[in-house]
Order: C-alpha cells, then structure tokens, then sequence
C-alpha cells in the first residue's frame, strides 16, 4: 500500500465519514466522500483485503487531481492531521484591558501587522506557511512556547490591534500575531481548521492546550486539517 503518499503542499483531516483536503499551492479546500475517505484509511491497514477496485478508484482519482502522488521523494506517508484540542483561554477578561503597551511594543506590532498584510495580499499562502514552518523548526523547535510571556505579549497584542486599519480576518490576526510573537523569540502553533454543516474554514493560535486569539467553544466546532 505505499504507492501513494501525500504532496508535501497537501493537509488532510477526516470529518465524520469524509475527508477535507487542503492544497496549499491551489489554496483550495477539497471536500471527498465516504468512498474516499474509507480508501485513505485503507492505506494504513496491513490488510490488503480492505483495498477494493472502488476504493482504488478513488485514490486514482486524488492521484490524479494532485491530492496523493505516487512520488515517494515528493510526499510523505498519507496521515491525516492531528492537533491537541484548546480547553483554556489564554487571556483572561481583566488581561487586555490592564496590559500596557511601550513604544516598542507598538513599533513590533506596526512591523508584524504590515508583514502579514503584504504576505497576504501579495504574496503566496503556501510561501507564507513555509516561512513561518522553516522559522519556527530554525528558532523554536528546541523550546517550549512561555505561557505568563505570551498572556502578557497577546493581551499587548490586542491592546494595539485596532491602531491597524484591517477588518478582523482569521488568517490576517493570526498571522500578525505569529509575526508579533516571533520577535519575541515564541513560536506557538497556526492551527487550520474545517466544518462541513454550514461549511467554513477558520484558524488561529495556539500552544499546548490554550487558545491565543479565539474562544475556545468556537474552535472546538472546527476539525484541524493543518497544523504549523
């Protein structure tokens, strides 16, 4: 069964009987059925009984779309995504409204937030989750992310937030806020995730099991399809 393998651009979670697909470089979401679904989980099994004619069909058919390669030097082994679920807010109701912000601070926050918006709108998703993965294994692989320091480095953060003339967008505020953080030499995680019934895609930051810039019921309603 290792004839297929998963495109190093390519992030995939199951939800219920289905799968969601994620393709940096198209920046798409690919929703697959129940058919394809059973056929991924196919591919981790010893048990080549479980491999059927349909269900190699359907992994033809991700083959072909760009979803799996056959490539083993271009992929890696297909597994789907696996995050630790938030179970605490980071900030509390009192943290932002207390946290004291330096000119500093500001200058960082200006910096991180301009990063982000000319990322976004210039540049590339998938070279901006590959910036952010090759910093963060160069720089913070090694140490675990200060919980105190980033309460009080967020709570900043969103004390400064408005002074930015963006909307709030998921991608732009966890961004900014990976951008912000990683001055400070912490790296949490960019979490992505999906629903299907309505469907939307969300993401935001995180570290361990606290949530830096979302409610924790909110998140919980999504699956994570790609973790950075």
């Amino acid at each position: 069964m290792a004839d297929f393998f998963l495109p190093n651009h390519v992030h995939f979670c199951y939800r219920g009987n289905a799968v969601v697909f994620l393709d940096l470089k198209q920046d798409d979401y690919t929703f697959v059925g129940a058919e394809g679904a059973a056929a991924l989980r196919g591919l981790s099994s010893l048990d080549s009984s479980t491999m059927t004619p349909e269900r190699r069909a359907a992994l033809n058919e991700l083959l072909e779309g760009g979803l799996l390669t056959a490539d083993q030097s271009a992929g890696r082994v297909v597994a789907p995504t696996i995050s630790t679920l938030a179970t605490q807010p980071l900030l509390g109701e009192e943290d932002v409204s207390v946290a004291r912000a330096s000119i500093g601070h500001l200058a960082t926050f200006l910096a991180a937030s301009t990063v982000a918006h000319a990322r976004l709108r210039w540049g590339h998703l998938h070279e901006t989750i590959a910036h952010v993965q090759r910093r963060k294994a160069l720089r913070g692989s090694s140490r675990p992310v200060d919980i105190e320091r980033s309460r009080a480095l967020v709570a900043v953060f969103e004390r400064l937030r408005s002074l930015f003339p963006r909307r709030y967008l998921c991608l732009f505020d966890s961004l900014a806020l990976i951008e912000f953080l990683a001055h400070y030499e912490i790296f949490p995680s960019w979490i992505f995730g999906v629903r299907l019934e309505p469907w939307a895609a969300h993401c935001w930051v995180q570290a361990a099991e606290c949530i830096f810039n979302e409610d924790v019921e909110e998140a919980a309603g999504y699956t994570p399809v790609m973790v950075i």
